[in-house]
């Protein structure tokens, strides 16, 4: 019946049917420009996230730089449990040493002590002979 209407108006049908979907492609464009309304905001956010990860990347290219040290100091913190017990065991030794001479020492005062009773009477014979008592 439309095709007979469109005839008698002289106006082809497919133009009435183009001309009905007019009002459904004028919503659609409604709603494709607010849907692009949105793409300035859109932009402004890519933008500082950009920001965001242009800092991280500077931030992760100082980490990069700073590896071979970080594992250098890895390395010497790995050997830091094997630097107190070695200390332990030096300690052990010295504390032995030690002992020793303490003790080496404890017997030289007896010697020194002894030296010292046998020389008495001899100082004191020196001193009765004339000019024994001074030392000039």
């Amino acid at each position: 019946m439309t095709s007979t209407i469109g005839r008698l108006a002289g106006v082809p049908a497919d133009l009435l049917e183009t001309l009905r979907l007019l009002p459904s492609i004028a919503d659609n464009t409604a709603a494709m420009a607010e849907a692009t309304a949105v793409l300035p905001e859109v932009q402004a956010s890519l933008a500082s996230a950009l920001e965001v990860l242009e800092r991280m990347d500077r931030r992760m290219g100082n980490i990069e730089a700073a590896m071979p040290v970080l594992v250098e100091v890895q390395g010497h913190l790995a050997r830091v449990p094997e630097t107190p017990t070695r200390l332990d065991a030096n300690i052990t030794v010295l504390s032995g040493a030690l002992t020793q001479l303490l003790e080496t020492l404890g017997a030289l005062d007896a010697h020194v002590d002894k030296l010292q009773g046998s020389i008495d009477p001899l100082s004191r014979v020196v001193a009765r002979l004339p000019g024994g008592g001074s030392r000039d």
